[in-house]
């Protein structure tokens, strides 16, 4: 029922012929909800909760369930699989390092980084194995535009040098990886900018719609943890950026606990994590009968009142929109708040809103923007 609105682990393999030949390009987007992969082999998209191993393990093997051994044999559930810990008691979700500042410094934060180079070479998965690109690889990546003059060199640093660790996919063996990056292989821009070039810039690195930069366009990323703003007057010069952190899909489904915490008169204390679980049926159990509380109301009013709280404060920072011909909306929640943004611009005229991409997976175009930066950087 409202599945759509969480990420699956969703391995994705393509042939793209890039013209750079002698390095791997690769743009790799470590969003607070998933971990998307753009590479000439690889379009994957893995969420981005990682858990320790514990002994309450899931029983069954997925497909696609991902694990990851660092050098000092330490194991870690990934994606899905990590999602799938969650049923389980002893496992410990810690919100500050999945959707803080500081998850860059965490030791979880590197595993999303080692798991986003691994997919990025991976070009198949044949019975048994490993299909695995062996050139040296460059990285586009990115950072909220708040962030990105405070915390650039940090995650730079997370990036260089030389990665030693192991990936198991399935039932398929583990498979040692050494990937080595120097600071001049790893660039870093403001993400919603990856959604400007995805739109301007082709695959091959080439620019396609000019007309775009010659227009004042706003780009709006909405995700998990964040929303965030580029604006981009006539492609020359940048006007404001902005980070919210209350406005995105964490606050929706943290409303959508509170909500259901009062219905219950306080008997049903759902977690943000916890209440994906219950997206199936949008139904949660709760006290010692398991009674049953239907959630769906709840969740779409505070999806939309959060959309239009956000743009209310939007077009007062941007002055009514008067110096915006294009809203550029990406982002994964950006694609859920589609419709209320429409409709709370429909009367403003000489306003423009385009979904990124081709519209099915706006939430992947700052990782293809990323990408196809780095071709036209290099070639």
């Amino acid at each position: 029922m409202l599945e759509k609105y969480c990420y699956q682990t969703e391995i994705s393999f393509q042939q793209l012929e890039c013209p750079v030949t002698e390095a791997l390009l690769c743009g790799i987007d470590i969003g607070y909800s998933g971990i998307k992969i753009q590479s000439p082999n690889n379009a994957s998209t893995i969420p981005s909760i990682v858990a320790r191993e514990k002994k309450d393990a899931p029983l069954l093997v997925g497909a696609e369930d991902i694990r990851y051994r660092d050098e000092k044999g330490r194991v870690w559930y990934v994606g899905s699989l990590a999602k799938k810990t969650l049923l389980f008691g002893s496992t410990a979700v810690k919100p500050s390092t999945l959707l803080g500042r500081q998850r860059v410094q965490s030791e979880d934060f590197l595993v999303q980084l080692r798991i986003g180079l691994f997919f990025s070479k991976l070009k198949g998965l044949p019975e048994g194995g490993y299909d695995i690109d062996e050139r040296p690889i460059k990285v586009q990546t990115g950072l909220p535009p708040e962030f990105i003059v405070q915390d650039s060199e940090e995650l730079r640093n997370k990036f260089v040098g030389e990665h030693k660790y192991s990936v198991k996919i399935g039932k398929r063996p583990w498979v040692n990886v050494r990937i080595k990056l120097d600071s001049k292989d790893v660039f870093i821009c403001k993400q919603p900018f990856g959604t400007l070039m995805g739109n301007v810039v082709n695959m091959d690195g080439v620019m396609t719609n000019p007309a775009l930069l010659k227009k004042n366009v706003l780009i709006l990323d909405a995700g998990f943890h964040t929303t965030d703003t580029f604006h981009c007057i006539q492609g020359t010069r940048e006007g404001l950026a902005l980070t919210w952190e209350s406005y995105s899909m964490q606050e929706v489904y943290q409303r959508t606990c509170e909500d259901i915490l009062s219905a219950s008169n306080n008997r049903a204390d759902i977690s943000v994590y916890s209440l994906e679980k219950a997206f199936e049926t949008g139904v949660v159990n709760y006290g010692a009968t398991k009674e049953p509380y239907n959630f769906t109301k709840d969740f779409y009013r505070n999806l939309k009142t959060v959309c239009v709280e956000l743009l209310d404060e939007l077009t007062a920072a941007y002055n009514g929109m008067l110096n915006v011909d294009v809203i550029l909306l990406t982002g994964g929640t950006g694609t859920a708040w589609e419709k209320y943004i429409r409709d709370y611009y429909k009367d403003t005229k000489a306003l423009e809103i385009i979904l990124a991409g081709d519209g099915k997976d706006a939430f992947r175009a700052n990782v293809k923007g990323y990408y196809n930066m780095l071709v036209s950087r290099c070639r």
